[in-house]
């Protein structure tokens, strides 16, 4: 009977959780949902990489124009027309076509991916920390409210109340198991108020928006980069009235092929996102209670009182509640309950449940020592026969 109690104290403390240090707790909380997160990083990072793609171009090269100059300008002469006609584009005649976008695309583009981040940071900072200080609390409660359920059960065993009747009533009759836990009445609130998924909404709209500008400003850019040519009117300065000079020298632009590429490709994968950040939109809305239920086997957790389904910020809560699954540690101790409970009778709780695991347990326990002694006993009484014969 020693070696069960102890097995059944070893089971006991296997499944309660260890506390971690106060400031090691839910230190990797996610504030952003994956889907989110995957938006923001596409959205944000492509831009930049074709930026950079734009400036390697520039650098291999070496000029982003080039001008047809009379055949009697010297090479120096020529380079001051390209560099001189590069300068003044947006000042041109370019036949009502805005080609000075083609010379600043590399920092149009930098603005694209700033104006799609921005909706993460208006996220970061309003809805992000009610989230996180939230989020800590309700984990905190759920591994707390395991942990109590867990020695509870220790408690029923140590008094050796083996009657499962009695155990029901004990359970019963602690403070808070009948009409929910802390957690259960702070996840309640929830249900009458929307102001972070507001916030939510708020940042899921104006990324959409975001993304809607950049598409229409991409494909504009894809039409307008058919005309990359344009006449630069040199005469200037000192020169203004030598007749040598020609008017206007033909000019062209020599990256916009590369651009208009890079405009494809951005204008594509945006037309991609779109949707995903409407679906995004609409995660919210389709409440679910999955997560929580195997939190309903603990004698000290009641969520059944949370209402019909509407659109409230407990959505958004149990949304991101199932997000962080990896950073509530109870989470997976209750699913293997759940797992072994399954196939038993319907008003099996907690507590029999895990006298069950001690039984299961102890049983193997005993039987692999009850064999031990046995085959010890039999060398030995082998070894008495064998000396008396």
């Amino acid at each position: 009977m020693a070696i069960a109690g102890a097995a059944t104290q070893y089971v006991f403390s296997d499944f309660v959780l260890k506390e971690p240090a106060t400031e090691n707790r839910y230190k990797g909380i996610r504030l952003e949902l994956a889907l989110d997160k995957m938006v923001t990083c596409v959205a944000v990072g492509l831009p930049l990489l074709l930026i950079s793609l734009a400036f390697a171009q520039e650098v291999s090269v070496g000029t982003q124009i080039s001008c047809f100059s009379p055949m009697k300008f010297s090479w120096r002469q020529a380079a001051y027309v390209d560099s001189y006609c590069w300068a003044a584009v947006q000042t041109q005649d370019t036949g009502g076509q805005p080609l000075w976008l083609h010379k600043f695309f590399p920092y149009i583009m930098l603005l694209l991916a700033v104006s799609v981040y921005m909706p993460a940071l208006f996220w970061r900072f309003t809805g992000a920390p009610v989230l996180s200080s939230d989020l800590t609390f309700i984990m905190e409660e759920l591994d707390r409210s395991y942990n109590k359920a867990i020695k509870l059960s220790k408690l029923i065993y140590t008094e050796d109340k083996k009657d499962s009747d009695s155990a029901r009533s004990t359970v019963k009759d602690i403070p808070g198991s009948s009409n929910g836990s802390m957690v259960g009445q702070y996840l309640k609130t929830k249900c009458s108020s929307r102001g972070l998924l507001i916030r939510y909404l708020i940042y899921r709209i104006i990324t959409s928006l975001a993304l809607m500008l950049a598409c229409i400003y991409l494909g504009y850019y894809t039409r307008l980069s058919v005309t990359d040519e344009f006449q630069c009117d040199i005469r200037t300065g000192v020169i203004i009235n030598d007749s040598s000079i020609p008017p206007v020298v033909q000019c062209k632009l020599v990256a916009v092929g590369i651009f208009q590429l890079l405009s494809y490709i951005n204008l594509f994968v945006y037309l991609l996102l779109l949707p995903v950040c409407f679906y995004a939109m609409s995660v919210p809305f389709r409440r679910t209670l999955e997560i929580l239920k195997p939190y309903e086997m603990l004698p000290t957790i009641n969520f059944t009182s949370f209402g019909p389904m509407t659109w409230n910020d407990l959505a958004l809560y149990l949304l991101f509640l199932e997000e962080n699954l990896s950073e509530l540690k109870s989470y997976k101790y209750i699913k293997v309950l759940e797992l072994v409970s399954k196939g038993k009778d319907d008003s099996t709780d907690i507590n029999l449940l895990l006298q069950t695991l001690r039984l299961v347990q102890t049983d193997m326990v005993d039987g692999r020592l009850a064999g031990k002694g046995l085959k010890h006993s039999s060398t030995n009484n082998g070894d008495t026969d064998k000396k008396g014969w």
